[in-house]
């Protein structure tokens, strides 16, 4: 093992340095410049989606608000400012995503074109990705997912990272100052040319995360501080581009762990006692593109290892309750070919082969399991501009894992422009897609069942879009209505052989449908203030289809821990150098219990608004800048619980400091 692990680290380092040493030459690329003044009549112009994009349910994340919050996590940022539902376990805790209903494991998460989810649970813990590691952030709703991957039965998350070609020298440090002894600090260091540049990224978090809350999980009811909640967090991530006439290469290391004390329910009556969890990540990543006019080459290189140490003992007698270590490793090849014959035609395919391994081993319960899987898939599309106005795309992918063929998993999607000027269109997508399960599902034991089928589901989107601008002012929004159908659902419950454990099965279907509403606008008024407005709601029913109602009082009942309603609002006011921005998050009702009941027995987790105040100012000289901000979350000190039992912190500050030099 140990010897394997010198391999790797070897290769690694011989490949960053070899990139080190590439010779790049910029690629050709050509703009009008004008030597005079010639008035001419005004000419509007307007952005168009690629034809590749053309009937997609895609949500781009705005870069300013990527900034905005570069000392957050992505969970926090997908929790203010998108549709997506995470549910937290509590401040500095395991986070996951929830797309339209879904479960967390029907959320697939792409870095750079590589996948993330843990070959064993299935999901991703949001909570380790800092927004500061990221440049490129977007969501693909529903069946608009077939085109990164399958198993997005909700959607999928895209971070991607990119380099800065004008960037001859930069280094940028944040310091962050919160409440509850937090303390976060972030270094950048750019260097580079037109040829080649390197970026290398750090980061710093920890806290005492000693917070005070509300007990009303015991009797007497009282206040209370939550206690063993201390985390660190630290990473590093490296990355190295170069570019040599119609080619380009890049290299990318990210290398992350995270100690957290886990704290116990406030409902939890018994002694203290100790809770941990460790998790340690290396992610590499090789990417080799060759642009021509009409066709781009692409090949992919990742490995993704990851070790989770969890760890559970009582007071009484230091009785050790869990002792698990898992490691999991995947390994990915992509190739990729684009093809587009003509401005209005567009091929693409890609071919992709992972390979999982992981080890599960618990030292207290003495169980555990090693297994591997080996997987590919291969993505055939094909995207048309039948006239100026519509556009029309089908994709189909045929996967393979563990000796199971899917041989069609199809999508098509259309999008019919309805003015050109206003780029309001009408947009359609229908699909199907697969989810495997987790190695967990398979083979935990107990529970475990390798005969599980993968989930199937039939999903369609049907969306109107309007874009606009009026003088001074611009509006965008979208509408959209959503339905799926996943057979096959995986869940978890007590055996049918009435043992004492749980076990997986394929038990329901289960019916997602909702409507999702997405607004922006932005104003620029007299004297130089400029207002900007982003909004989204979405409403996502999900519930057991065919539950038999005198046996299972869960059937059209909505599933637990998925809120029927969310929303986001977020307000931006800039007057020179100062800004003033608000963001309101809501989240709905969410039942703890399959039948939804209500009861001092069967609790529920009541709606919530928070309302996050943050004010700031920027300041430069030279080729210096600093930008100062103080951020108040949940201002109006809203009491809430994401999971039962779990509380969240009232209201608290941080304070900010960031320095950029560039040359």
């Amino acid at each position: 093992m140990n010897q394997n692990r010198r391999t790797l680290w070897k290769f690694l380092v011989k490949s960053i340095c070899a990139i080190l040493f590439l010779l790049l030459i910029t690629l050709n690329l050509e703009a009008q410049k004008l030597t005079d003044t010639i008035s001419i009549e005004e000419v509007p112009v307007f952005g168009r989606k690629t034809i590749q994009e053309a009937g997609t349910m895609t949500t781009r994340i705005d870069t300013l608000v990527l900034q905005m919050l570069k000392t957050q996590t992505i969970s926090e940022l997908l929790s203010s400012y998108t549709p997506v539902f995470i549910k937290s376990y509590g401040r500095g805790s395991t986070a996951t995503a929830s797309f339209r209903g879904t479960a967390p494991s029907h959320t697939q998460v792409y870095w750079n074109g590589m996948k993330l989810n843990s070959p064993m649970r299935g999901d991703v813990d949001f909570s380790l990705f800092p927004v500061y590691f990221i440049d490129d952030l977007s969501l693909q709703h529903g069946g608009s997912s077939l085109q990164s991957g399958s198993g997005a039965l909700g959607g999928s998350v895209l971070i991607n990272n990119k380099p800065d070609w004008t960037d001859r020298f930069s280094i940028r440090y944040v310091q962050s100052l919160e409440s509850f002894s937090t303390h976060k600090e972030y270094l950048n260091l750019g260097v580079g040319n037109g040829r080649f540049q390197s970026k290398t990224r750090i980061f710093s978090d920890r806290s005492q995360n000693d917070f005070q809350y509300f007990n009303y999980g015991v009797l007497p009811m009282h206040e209370d501080v939550q206690k063993n909640a201390q985390y660190r967090k630290s990473g590093l991530l490296q990355e190295v581009y170069s570019r040599f006439k119609d080619q380009s290469f890049s290299a990318k290391l990210w290398a992350y762990q995270s100690d957290r004390d886990l704290p116990q329910l406030m409902s939890f009556e018994g002694d203290v006692r100790k809770e941990t969890q460790k998790d340690q990540n290396l992610r590499a990543i090789l990417n080799w593109k060759n642009i021509k006019e009409k066709s781009k080459v692409e090949w992919l290189i990742g490995l993704n290892f990851s070790r989770l140490n969890y760890f559970r003992s009582s007071t009484e007698a230091n009785f050790v309750n869990f002792d698990s270590q898992s490691k999991e490793r995947s390994f990915t090849n992509q190739f990729n070919y684009d093809w587009t014959p003509k401005e209005t035609i567009n091929f693409n395919w890609s071919l992709n082969t992972t390979y999982n391994t992981v080890s599960v081993f618990d030292y207290a319960q003495k169980t555990g399991y090693d297994q591997n899987q080996l997987a590919f898939s291969l993505l055939n599309s094909a995207h048309f501009m039948l006239l100026p106005q519509w556009a029309m795309s089908f994709l189909f992918r045929s996967e393979m894992y563990d000796g199971r063929l899917i041989g069609f998993i199809p999508s098509f999607g259309t999008e019919y422009w309805l003015n050109k000027k206003q780029l309001s269109s009408i947009k359609l997508n229908l699909s199907r897609n697969y989810h495997q399960p987790g190695l967990n599902d398979l083979f935990w034991l107990p529970g475990g069942n390798p005969d599980l089928k993968p989930e199937d589901g039939l999903s369609g989107d049907l969306a109107f879009a309007y874009k606009g601008q009026e003088g001074s002012a611009s509006f965008s929004g979208q509408l959209t209505g959503f339905a799926s159908l996943i057979d096959n659902w995986i869940v978890w419950q007590p055996s049918a052989s009435g043992a004492y454990y749980w076990e997986a099965t394929n038990l329901r279907k289960v019916l997602a449908r909702g409507a999702e509403i997405q607004v922006s606008g932005q104003l620029n008024v007299a004297n130089g203030v400029l207002l900007s407005l982003r909004s989204n709601y979405s409403y996502s029913a999900t519930s057991n289809a065919d539950a038999v109602p005198s046996v299972d009082e869960s059937r059209g009942k909505q599933l637990i821990y998925i809120p029927k309603h969310k929303a986001n609002l977020f307000a931006e006011a800039d007057f020179k150098n100062y800004y003033l921005k608000i963001n309101a998050p809501f989240t709905g009702k969410r039942y703890t219990s399959s039948n939804n009941f209500e009861s001092d027995f069967e609790k529920v987790l009541n709606p919530y608004w928070l309302l996050n105040l943050t004010v700031g100012k920027k300041v430069e000289w030279n080729c210096t800048q600093a930008d100062i901000c103080l951020n108040v979350e949940n201002l109006t000190n809203e009491d809430y619980m994401a999971i039962l039992w779990r509380p969240m912190p009232g209201r608290y500050y941080s304070l900010t400091v960031q320095i950029q030099f560039r040359k």
